[in-house]
């Protein structure tokens, strides 16, 4: 049988012997893209309403590793006369790097221009732009951005998705991380070297429950939350508006509905199809990964097919991984941690399954952090298929989005 692989723009045919058994997965397609007027049924309906949306002084949004159309909610916004021209806009981006001219226009879209004066990003790097809110659950001392801390009536606009070992994306995720220092965020993704810590789970999760004590930190009261649920880039399935706890458990429950894909056995090989904007680098990618290789028997194996056009993606992960002792799966004592739960669940995972990536990086540099890098993946599906009577594949459309579980 031949299996059509999404890959950047192009398509990858493979085959596969007519004897494997070949289950195909994606995320629940949903129905109708929300419009305009049932964006603004939803704001009209919230059960709390902190404040009215145009006296905000503050918004708050996602940067361009995110799938959130930001742009759209702004125009809705502004359509609908709720969106306060003289507030900031802040972009919490985490630890990633600040977005270039391009990407800022696309999470601005039409009103870019308008706004622009008015952008501000964050630099978790920065100390001088923070102030520090009090300690976390290890007594050290925890950040937040300076605007944030002082705005009085906060809009934060974020869209929920299963993350790999935060549970899931949006809500708190847009203040911690997304808004506070470099250390407090290597110190909460330190937590995920643990396995308890997965996609779609946040009872019991160790990364979860130190967001929760931080977000303790902040008075999140000041806040009126929009939190989308998206059953794909830019369909929008549902808005969930309000108080953001209660927003972000609301869209958590319709999100795993869409995302999370029941298995009734464990697969010999998996095919992984990493979609934007997950595709665009090596440290995203680790999502796709994460997502379904539950699903892999011990000894098995799993292809990721990403473009990785923007390489590595962090400079810091792949100087991390120079460092790494590989047999001890950790780093050399008082080295500098960040990125290590990455290093750490990656090799952890090729000990158990082998992890191979088909893409654009230079030969070399996927086997820094213990991917395999492989040119001819037919030639492996071959070679793991030949005599194998009772060969179990599946195919993962967008596996940074569909998640799949025993």
């Amino acid at each position: 049988m031949i299996i059509s692989i999404n890959y950047g723009d192009q398509k990858l045919d493979l085959t596969l012997p007519d004897y494997v058994h070949l289950d195909e997965f994606r995320h629940d397609p949903a129905g109708k893209t929300m419009d305009f007027e049932a964006f603004a049924v939803s704001l009209d309906s919230a059960s709390v309403k902190p404040f009215n949306i145009e006296d905000a002084d503050l918004y708050v949004l996602n940067d361009a590793y995110r799938m959130t159309p930001s742009a759209r909610i702004l125009d809705w916004l502004d359509k609908a006369g709720r969106l306060n021209m003289r507030a900031g806009f802040l972009v919490a981006t985490g630890s990633h790097r600040r977005p270039n001219d391009n990407e800022l226009r696309k999470i601005f879209g039409g009103l870019y221009e308008r706004i622009q004066p008015r952008i501000i990003v964050h630099d978790a790097r920065d100390h001088e732009s923070m102030i520090e809110v009090g300690n976390d659950d290890d007594g050290q001392p925890v950040y937040l951005n300076r605007r944030l801390v002082r705005a009085e009536k906060v809009v934060v606009i974020s869209s929920v998705e299963p993350h790999y070992f935060a549970g899931f994306t949006g809500g708190r995720k847009s203040i911690f991380p997304g808004l506070c220092d470099l250390e407090t965020t290597v110190r909460n993704h330190n937590r995920a070297v643990s396995f308890r810590a997965a996609p779609m789970k946040l009872d019991g999760n160790p990364v979860e429950e130190n967001l929760r004590f931080l977000m303790n930190l902040f008075d999140h009261k000041k806040v009126f939350s929009i939190q989308l649920v998206l059953a794909g880039e830019n369909n929008i399935q549902a808005v969930f508006a309000g108080d953001l706890q209660d927003t972000f458990r609301g869209a958590c429950e319709l999100a795993e509905r869409i995302y999370g894909r029941k298995i009734s056995d464990r697969y010999d090989l998996v095919l992984a199809e990493a979609r934007p904007p997950l595709d665009t680098n090596l440290y995203q990618l680790q999502k796709s990964l994460e997502n379904c290789q539950g699903a892999v028997i011990d000894d098995g194996t799993v292809v990721l097919f990403s473009e990785c056009r923007e390489g590595i993606g962090s400079e810091d992960f792949y100087r991390l991984a120079e460092s790494w002792i590989p047999s001890e799966n950790d780093m050399p004592e008082g080295k500098s941690s960040f990125g290590r739960h990455k290093l750490y669940r990656v090799n952890k995972i090729g000990q158990r399954i082998n992890v191979y990536l088909y893409s654009e990086l230079d030969d070399g540099v996927a086997e820094k952090v213990y991917f395999k890098s492989i040119r001819d993946p037919q030639k492996l599906i071959d070679k793991l298929t030949e005599g194998e009577s009772k060969f179990r594949a599946a195919l993962v459309r967008d596996s940074g989005q569909a998640v799949l579980a025993n």
